[in-house]
């Protein structure tokens, strides 16, 4: 359970739908080169859950990455540790004296959570203290891994896990985090209104599979526009009370990270300097993703 920490409903939805056949070496992924006077960036949206049919991924990708000293991450969760995690999830992600989650939703909400339960193969009296984020966070993990989707196979620890296999020491990496596990674990505890998000995530696990041919479609051809349309505008359109959380675990983190990666490339200890920048791909599109972010602080931003 220590991996769930860091995958929030729609991140989860890009690692199911991209599950596919062909290799990725032959896709065109999203991939931009992010460069200033000083320093240059290369930026990768990540699958956090994936499976082998991922590889070997693009050469363009690869080879970005072995130019680059620094890799920069939202989360090393290989530096997690299982008693950090448990003790978090006892803390702060559970109900105690005896309250359950059934004390904090609908009875529609509920009586949906029993159901999706039931179809996962879940007992209820296993997760019931759970808070809503965390039962969020559980049950998609659960329906990635039934759906034979792997966090050991994400991109990013793809790449957590070369930067410390190399056989040249001089060419090892520096891995840098731009979020930490307990903010992570508080954004999901933080949200006013968890009937909402477990309601809606309980909706969308039934819609994913009709969702796939068009996100693998898009995610292959590199359109980004017409994914960020299906994934923010249209479900902000059709569910506008969503803006509120959207806000918190994207728009925002996207501020934060955006302000991150812009202060690694002024540092002037480290001019001429590459990172390689992997972090979920629903954080870099649309007009309040990452990607735009740095354009609008004039870097000059290339897609690859």
């Amino acid at each position: 359970m220590m991996q769930l920490g860091r995958h929030f409903i729609y991140l989860c939805l890009l690692a199911v739908l991209f599950c596919s056949a062909a290799k990725a070496a032959n896709d065109r992924g999203f991939l931009w080169q992010v460069s200033s006077e000083d320093a240059t960036a290369y930026v990768l949206g990540s699958i956090h859950f994936a499976d082998q049919s991922f590889y070997p991924l693009r050469a363009e990708i690869e080879q970005a990455f072995e130019r680059s000293e620094f890799l920069v991450v939202e989360l090393d969760i290989t530096a997690v540790t299982a008693d950090n995690y448990n003790s978090l999830l006892a803390s702060k992600g559970s109900y105690k004296n005896g309250r359950t989650i059934e004390d904090e939703l609908s009875a529609e909400t509920m009586s949906a959570l029993h159901k999706r339960l039931e179809s996962l193969g879940i007992k209820y009296d296993n997760v019931k203290q759970l808070k809503p984020g965390m039962m969020v966070l559980t049950l998609t993990s659960v329906q990635l891994m039934q759906l034979g989707l792997d966090p050991a196979l994400g991109i990013d620890l793809h790449f957590i896990n070369a930067s410390r296999t190399t056989d040249k020491q001089a060419d090892s990496k520096t891995v840098i985090e731009l979020e930490t596990i307990d903010q992570q674990f508080n954004l999901f505890l933080d949200i006013t209104d968890g009937d909402l998000l477990l309601k809606e995530t309980l909706y969308s696990m039934d819609e994913a599979e009709t969702m796939m041919s068009d996100i693998v479609r898009y995610w292959k051809s590199g359109d980004d526009a017409a994914m960020n349309s299906l994934l923010f505008e249209d479900t902000l359109r059709d569910y506008p009370a969503f803006d509120m959380i959207y806000e918190s675990l994207f728009y925002e983190r996207n501020r934060q990270m955006t302000e991150k990666i812009a202060a690694m490339l002024k540092q002037p200890e480290r001019k001429g300097a590459t990172y390689f920048v992997v972090v979920g791909s629903g954080h870099l599109i649309g007009d309040r993703g990452i990607v735009n972010l740095l354009k609008e602080k004039g870097y000059e931003v290339e897609r690859r």
